[in-house]
């Protein structure tokens, strides 16, 4: 993302993944869909994504001006997770009432004209990048280590993919097994999850220079974690109104941390390393699907719940003992523009 124009990967990332996900619907529409196919296609989105992300952040500097740049990521995150609150829900209503390839058919349609539209954005000229590949990563390695609040952001968002993500992963299990409910009524309970964290965004887009960013993100991530255990307590007394409510405070604390650590991130890198330490936030967070197979070991012998409890857990006692994000940003962090 630093060395090539980020709008054009944006747009290859997008048109690639609809037409995988195109392709899979075929399938599945005509009953030739089999176990490799979708590995297959999990590898190949999940390669073309690995692009998306730290192109996409490359954007919003090129964009807007510095000072706007915060405002510019949560409001994406405003879109993310408003379709967060439409996605499943449409989809829910499109399984139930028509098919899952036509549901997959949707969504590859969304992806197309994503790729469309930011092939056309107009940005401001940037350098690019110069030297070696591995040099440029090294440098956004070097200065990761040395700004070690990027390193503890990185390692909460690890927490989340790994085990902070594992209801969404088990929600088919919490709705046949648990809950005991069909696929309109998951796709309305992780809506409700969306509409927190569009609430949670508003939040943190809403914290002023003199609040104290890095205890909001430590008190977001122990309250996801607190939410999470009692969205599990919940599920298995079969309580789907309450678990529904404490699914959206999840979505609110989970984006009070989340977000509140990518607009840190945007706000301090300077632009010539943005697409390598973006790159480096964006592997961590890629690292759901290992978070599933943990959360699946765990739900297989004593069920759903308890899998989630078990990664809510983790995630509490890592941010309660996080001493690194202070109240205040380390005073040689402002100068990172300059560097």
């Amino acid at each position: 993302a630093d060395r090539l124009e980020p709008k054009f990967m944006v747009a290859v990332a997008q048109s690639t993944s609809a037409t995988v996900v195109v392709l899979l619907a075929m399938l599945v529409l005509t009953g030739r869909v089999e176990p490799w196919h979708l590995l297959v296609s999990a590898v190949v989105i999940g390669a073309v994504q690995a692009f998306d992300q730290p192109s996409r952040a490359s954007v919003f500097p090129r964009l807007v001006e510095r000072e706007h740049i915060v405002s510019a990521v949560t409001m994406s995150e405003l879109v993310w997770n408003g379709v967060r609150v439409l996605g499943p829900t449409l989809a829910g209503v499109l399984i139930e009432q028509l098919s899952i390839g036509a549901s997959m058919l949707f969504s590859a349609g969304t992806f197309y004209i994503m790729g469309t539209v930011t092939a056309f954005l107009r940005l401001r000229p940037r350098p690019p990048a110069t030297g070696r590949v591995l040099q440029q990563v090294f440098e956004g390695l070097r200065y990761v280590k040395k700004h070690e609040i990027f390193a503890l952001i990185m390692l909460l968002t690890f927490c989340n993919s790994m085990f902070g993500m594992t209801f969404i992963h088990l929600m088919p299990s919490f709705a046949k097994e648990v809950l005991e409910v069909g696929a309109d009524k998951i796709g309305i309970l992780l809506g409700a999850s969306g509409l927190g964290a569009i609430l949670g965004t508003i939040t943190v887009a809403n914290l002023r220079g003199h609040h104290p960013k890095g205890l909001a993100i430590i008190g977001g991530a122990m309250a996801y974690g607190l939410a999470l255990m009692l969205f599990a307590a919940a599920a298995s007394q079969g309580w789907y109104l309450i678990s529904m409510a404490m699914l959206f405070v999840v979505g609110i604390t989970n984006s009070i941390y989340l977000v509140g650590g990518m607009t840190t991130i945007q706000h301090l890198v300077p632009d010539r390393l943005r697409g390598r330490v973006i790159g480096l936030y964006a592997i961590t967070w890629s690292l759901g699907p290992f978070g599933m197979v943990q959360g699946g070991f765990i739900a297989q012998y004593f069920g759903a719940p308890v899998a989630v409890a078990v990664g809510a857990a983790i995630i509490i006692l890592y941010s309660s003992n996080l001493r690194g994000l202070r109240a205040q940003m380390p005073a040689e962090l402002q100068l990172a523009y300059a560097e």
